[in-house]
């Protein structure tokens, strides 16, 4: 029984604070993948007491219970756009879920496996080509990102080094390297914003300077509409979130693959 189903059922059981308080949560899914407790107590207008006496209500321990089933419905549906403030890179598995614990690594490892292969049914094919080109026809290529972002950026280098393609590696959350690559950006660059959840303001910050230096911008992020897409002349989204981890690097991972691929073809095609 999902929690949609859950809060119906126990409809006649809430207080009128309860009620009006759950009827909130229905009416917000997608927020309540992520909300923290004081921002929804704000919206309502309830104490934080009154929403913790809820959720344990409906049968919950407690609050994160409660967003960890939101976030269940959140995959079901493959949204991918859920941002938690306090949590950024793990959730939390209720107790209620481990009594059986082979079920639950089947069911993650067959949710993953599943937006990956509906990834791949999707893609366009086109857009790793053009993304490859942008690649082979830049002077420099700047890698950039903060914290899960920085880590694929550095693997991103890699794969390029192993191409024989020279790129830099920007921490856009250490103001020196920041900094330090700005004089270098041009018309002849490209920069590529790494930006997956928790979004970080300097990454894009480095997007829109890049755009105003006539720089060629290839964003690298988890959906279309993140804010770092704004200033990018192209875009490759990937979902990135699990049952369990806001950012698995499974599917940015098999991105970058495909597109490392595709650069070794053409590099290999041209000799």
């Amino acid at each position: 029984m999902d929690i949609v189903e859950n809060i119906n059922l126990r409809r006649g059981t809430l207080t009128k604070k309860q009620q009006m308080t759950a009827d909130y949560m229905l009416q917000i899914p997608d927020k309540m993948a992520y909300m923290t407790l004081k921002d929804l107590s704000r919206e309502i207008g309830v104490t934080e007491i009154t929403i913790l006496n809820t959720c344990q209500s409906l049968g919950y321990k407690g609050y994160n219970e409660v967003k960890y089933e939101f976030r269940k419905i959140f995959l079901g549906e493959n949204k991918t756009d859920v941002v938690d403030e306090e949590e950024y890179y793990v959730q939390h598995v209720p107790e209620y879920e481990l009594n059986n614990q082979e079920k639950l690594l089947r069911d993650i490892g067959d949710t993953e496996v599943e937006k990956i292969s509906n990834y791949w049914k999707n893609m366009d094919p086109d857009h790793i080509f053009l993304a490859a080109d942008m690649f082979l026809a830049s002077e420099k290529i700047f890698l950039c990102g903060r914290g899960i972002s920085y880590t694929l950026a550095e693997y991103m280098n890699n794969i390029l080094s192993s191409c024989d393609i020279f790129s830099v590696v920007v921490n856009t959350e250490l103001n020196d390297s920041v900094y330090g690559m700005f004089p270098g950006i041009d018309e002849k660059t490209l920069v590529v914003p790494v930006s997956f959840p928790d979004y970080y303001f300097m990454t894009t910050k480095v997007a829109e300077y890049a755009k105003r230096k006539n720089a060629k911008i290839l964003a690298i992020t988890d959906r279309m509409d993140s804010e770092v897409t704004a200033y990018a002349d192209f875009t490759l989204a990937v979902p990135s979130m699990t049952r369990v981890f806001l950012n698995s690097l499974t599917g940015p991972a098999f991105l970058l693959n495909l597109l490392a691929s595709v650069i070794r073809g053409f590099k290999d095609d041209k000799k």
